[in-house]
């Protein structure tokens, strides 16, 4: 009858752990995301597209991934510094009030069960970074108004040097 008492302690230790660990883990929410996007200057990247083309700049901290020559707008060199302004840029505009995450091809706002679609913004940005408790995560931030994505498109332009693809980018909007 012994190894049987102690087979239930084992099972339910076993259950007890299970039940606890279930309970403990992190969950996406928009305070923690909010929080470490904006202590992710080490290791952010950021592409701007523009809903209905295929246009888009992005930045790196890495090598160039593509291939320069065939499209200088998708590598843009980036540091600290610079992704530390941008960040600064996003808050400044209020861009990051609201952070979407993509749910089966939907982008859906971490604070609520908004969706938005990229063909109904001016522009859309996403913005690619290393957490703590998450690994690394893709948010998603839609500018729906044309001043607002000027303003913001303007301001990026002075940290970045690429100024032909900010003419680009300014032009199509």
């Amino acid at each position: 009858m012994q190894p049987i008492n102690e087979m239930r302690i084992l099972i339910c230790l076993l259950l007890t752990l299970t039940i606890n660990l279930s309970f403990s883990q992190k969950k996406l929410n928009y305070v923690d995301i909010r929080t470490e996007l904006e202590n992710s200057s080490r290791s952010l990247h950021l592409l701007v597209f523009l809903p209905n083309s295929d246009f888009y700049i992005g930045t790196t901290m890495e090598s160039p991934v593509e291939n320069p020559e065939l499209n200088p707008c998708i590598d843009i060199k980036s540091n600290n510094y610079k992704n530390a302004t941008i960040i600064g840029i996003l808050t400044k505009h209020g861009l990051l009030d609201r952070l979407f995450i993509e749910i089966n091809n939907k982008f859906v706002d971490l604070d609520s069960e908004q969706v938005f679609k990229p063909k109904e913004t001016e522009l859309y940005l996403e913005l690619f970074f290393k957490t703590r408790d998450f690994g690394f995560i893709n948010c998603f931030i839609p500018i729906l108004d044309k001043t607002k994505a000027k303003k913001f498109v303007n301001d990026l332009s002075e940290i970045l040097d690429s100024e032909y693809c900010f003419e680009k980018l300014k032009r199509k909007i």
